[in-house]
């Protein structure tokens, strides 16, 4: 090779590498366009995706009493996102995370007025915790049941929206005393578009004002378009403090459970080992299902957790979840508080 033919060739080689590199990052810039361009598009689904899990230790406080530093107990919660075209497709392709229609998660409902929702059922979750974790200590926590219908959250449709607020109480329609079982017969005797009385009590005020009711989907009754509970006063011997921010829903009802009975009892309920669960609880300490279990699966086996608490319902589910991944999970399916305690209390 001559020495002329040398020096064309090293002219020309920088020159195909920088030819390499812009295309490279041509492809890159396409791609975060593209992906930019998904991110605004809607679809229509939620997506659930694992989440985080809480030490309970320092999430719980019973007055007076110590956490046990031996061991953990884990809290889990997953996230629930709007599905935009870019996590649509993401989800498609991935096994960690669920699809699940808006308007199944969301029942006429904006994304806001479900996060409402969804931190009111937590605060009930806190104070159903306390009454069933302190009953199962011994304690004599209980429950009085109050009129009307506590107020969760108020359908983006309704016609109630600008006078109803979460915490409200409806107390009448129509001059009638509403409770949780009498208001589905109650409201079969009107009709969609019928305007009704309503009696209800907001930010300590009562108040009467008109009410168009509306169809729900899924209900062949006319509604007021609210999401509504029993409300009740919680009566707890040893009060409790909660440090829990921005995490919604019920489903840590049960693991709050059992961290107020360890606490008051001074049992080692984890012995070592870290334990996570969830479950709604009742005052009398009754489980119920829950939604996004494999998504929780997959939190707990990421946070190191041996042994999970899942209820009945969910078990199936749960065990599928972890063969699927190979993890290496011991998984309890309760139905009570008691037998959550049972479980853990067995030799290993």
């Amino acid at each position: 090779m001559s020495q002329n033919q040398e020096r064309e060739k090293h002219r020309r080689t920088p020159r195909r590498r920088w030819t390499i590199w812009h295309k490279v990052g041509a492809a890159l810039a396409a791609l975060a366009i593209a992906a930019a361009a998904l991110w605004f598009i809607p679809t229509g689904y939620t997506a659930y995706a694992p989440g985080i899990t809480g030490y309970l230790p320092s999430m719980v406080r019973v007055r007076g009493a110590h956490p046990s530093p031996r061991g953990r107990l884990l809290m889990v919660a997953i996230y629930v996102l709007p599905a935009n075209a870019l996590l649509y497709l993401w989800a498609h392709v991935s096994d960690t995370y669920q699809l699940v229609p808006t308007a199944a998660v969301l029942p006429d409902m904006s994304m806001a007025q479900f996060v409402k929702v969804s931190l009111a059922q937590m605060r009930g979750s806190q104070e159903d915790a306390e009454v069933a974790g302190e009953r199962a200590a011994g304690l004599p926590a209980r429950v009085s049941v109050k009129p009307g219908l506590l107020v969760l959250g108020v359908l983006k449709n309704s016609s109630a929206r600008r006078i109803l607020t979460a915490g409200s109480t409806i107390l009448k329609v129509n001059g009638h005393a509403v409770t949780l079982a009498s208001e589905p017969r109650l409201m079969r005797r009107y009709h969609v578009g019928e305007r009704v009385s309503v009696e209800a009590r907001v930010s300590g005020r009562l108040k009467t004002f008109p009410v168009t009711l509306m169809h729900i989907a899924g209900d062949p009754s006319p509604a007021i378009g609210v999401e509504v509970t029993t409300p009740v006063r919680y009566i707890i011997p040893r009060p409790v403090t909660f440090s829990v921010h921005n995490i919604g829903g019920p489903s840590a009802g049960m693991m709050f459970s059992l961290e107020i009975y360890e606490q008051i009892t001074g049992k080692n309920l984890a012995r070592g080992r870290v334990v996570a669960g969830t479950g709604e609880i009742t005052p009398t300490g009754q489980v119920l299902p829950i939604g996004g279990i494999a998504e929780k699966v997959i939190t707990v086996h990421r946070a190191g957790a041996t042994v999970f608490l899942c209820p009945q319902a969910n078990y199936a589910k749960a065990v599928a979840t972890a063969r699927a991944h190979g993890y290496h999970l011991t998984i309890f399916p309760v139905t009570s508080l008691h037998q959550a305690i049972a479980d853990l209390s067995r030799p290993s």
